[in-house]
């Protein structure tokens, strides 16, 4: 792409390309080395953390560096928005397409009038997976950076729309996995077993009261398996569940309440339950600090938090950093994200740009 190209071009030439070769998580390959190359022609030296990169720009006043982040992953849906575009297998469902066309399109701009700041510019792996974030954090990307920010395009908004707040705005998590073991019996005879049903029934049971508990908490159970056959008391039962919340301390109460449950239940049916943690993601806290930074480039309304998880509160948990909304929508756009429907509005791409670019200057 040429320098003669207009921003809005520029970007929405980066996010067709890009959402034509949707890639799941951590297998970014065609992602990881379109974006390479395309930094590399702009001038910039990235480096690599698996399939993601970072590239920095040294600014004008430099007391500061900023980090810009987008995410690259795609989802196991298959299309079917008919746009001529569109990928064969996978899809970018979420915005992660968008998401990176706005930082190469900040990337394009810096180059053609250094930033005041210095700039981070992240391309982050996996977020749809295993906690991209965590890893990368782990290989040193924050290393050296004060503040961060990132985009999340969101369909309820309208185009033209940014919505953030001060504090929570996603859910952390805790999704485990609950093992529990009964004794065999025939029905007619069922007192010669232990029925892990009972025990699954009374951890249902006491939800509602873990959710009081722990104010602002979800608990919700996606899946249970058990029993045999219609006449045998179930000698195991297995329950896919997660605990979403917004205060960190109450991840690690959460699970001594559960222990104190599943004790108490096994010890009046006769079960043995164990539970597996899964996954833990820290809730997505924005600070103050960078919320202010952000009010101050842009027009942000006011959200209320979601039970959502996502994985740039990894970032948020080390240092300050805000996430906002970008609104999308529009007459012809509508789709939720995650949905094989999903588009949006590319006209929402130079906001974001514009948005960022004033962050960093």
């Amino acid at each position: 792409m040429t320098e003669s190209i207009s921003l809005y071009e520029y970007v929405k030439h980066m996010r067709r390309a890009l959402h034509a070769i949707p890639e799941l998580s951590e297998e970014e390959y065609k992602t990881s080395e379109f974006l390479f190359k395309e930094l590399v022609s702009l001038g910039y030296e990235p480096k690599r953390i698996h399939t993601g990169l970072y590239a920095d720009i040294k600014g004008t006043r430099a007391s500061k560096t900023v980090a810009l982040r987008c995410d690259m992953d795609a989802l196991p849906i298959n299309e079917k928005t008919g746009r001529e575009f569109a990928a064969k297998v996978n899809m970018h469902a979420c915005g992660h397409d968008g998401h990176m066309a706005i930082v190469l399109g900040v990337a394009r701009e810096l180059k053609a009038k250094r930033p005041a700041e210095n700039v981070r510019l992240i391309f982050q792996y996996g977020e749809e997976g295993d906690g991209g974030a965590d890893k990368m954090i782990k290989a040193g990307v924050l290393k050296g950076v004060d503040e961060i920010f990132a985009f999340h395009l969101c369909p309820e908004l309208e185009v033209g729309a940014l919505s953030s707040c001060i504090g929570a705005m996603f859910a952390g998590t805790v999704e485990f996995d609950l093992a529990i073991v009964g004794k065999a019996s025939h029905c007619a005879s069922r007192e010669e077993g232990a029925d892990a049903l009972n025990t699954a029934r009374e951890f249902l049971s006491r939800s509602g009261e873990l959710e009081k508990i722990f104010a602002g908490t979800l608990l919700h159970t996606g899946r249970l398996v058990a029993g045999a056959a219609r006449n045998i008391v179930a000698d195991r039962a297995d329950l896919y569940c997660t605990f979403r919340y917004f205060d960190s301390s109450h991840a690690d109460a959460f699970k001594d309440e559960l222990a104190k449950i599943l004790d108490a239940a096994d010890k009046k049916y006769g079960t043995t339950s164990k539970y597996l943690i899964r996954s833990v993601y820290p809730p997505l806290i924005n600070s103050e600090k960078a919320f202010a930074r952000l009010d101050s480039a842009a027009d942000i309304r006011e959200c209320a938090p979601r039970y959502t998880a996502e994985d740039f509160a990894f970032y948020t948990k080390e240092i300050d950093g805000c996430m906002a909304w970008l609104g999308v929508r529009d007459g012809e756009h509508v789709s939720p994200l995650h949905s094989d429907s999903f588009d949006f509005d590319e006209r929402a791409l130079l906001l974001g740009v514009e948005t960022m670019l004033k962050l960093v200057n």
